[in-house]
């Protein structure tokens, strides 16, 4: 837990928000390692209430059941969902998001049953969502707004569809 905290500072300061400890989102990842190492050791309502205290506090649904390697940097936490196995130096942006899907709530590949796996050095922008057993491989990134149900290669960038008109949607004469 201490060497994945250091990681998770690291990363903090390579990306130049200076001290991590007096921002929410660093609380979030912070509470979140609690809760897992609570989980871990057994201890499951020590573990759901700091998940209870994280949603209060930072926003953020970290479930301790979730496995999140060291360098996580979450900036602003609030509406985040990270359900699923997160690799290192991993950036998720405002309320970016990943989780569980119920089309295949079988299906595990790694991440756990229905649930997404994130490469190392993975960047999701704002408003990203994985769903589903969904592999994003080391290097990838996620443009903002986009929606990914399929897997996603390693260093592929993917980006939203472009907006389009819709078809009998014009102005009324």
């Amino acid at each position: 837990m201490r060497a994945a905290l250091a990681a998770d500072r690291a990363h903090w300061h390579r990306r130049g928000h200076g001290s991590a400890t007096l921002r929410r989102g660093y609380h979030a990842v912070w509470l979140y390692r609690l809760s897992r190492y609570s989980h871990e050791r057994g201890w499951r309502m020590a573990a759901w209430l700091l998940w209870l205290l994280n949603g209060w506090w930072t926003g953020a649904d970290i479930p301790p059941s979730s496995r999140i390697a060291g360098g996580l940097f979450l900036p602003y936490p609030h509406g985040a969902v990270i359900a699923g196995a997160v690799g290192h130096d991993v950036a998720f942006g405002l309320q970016a998001s990943i989780g569980g899907l119920l089309k295949e709530p079988d299906q595990d590949i790694g991440g756990g049953p229905g649930l997404p796996v994130l490469g190392d050095g993975v960047v999701l922008e704002a408003g990203a969502i994985v769903l589903g057993a969904v592999l994003v491989a080391d290097r990838a990134r996620i443009g903002p707004r986009t929606i990914i149900l399929k897997d996603v290669q390693i260093g592929e960038t993917v980006m939203p569809q472009p907006w389009r008109p819709l078809p009998g949607r014009g102005a009324a004469a």
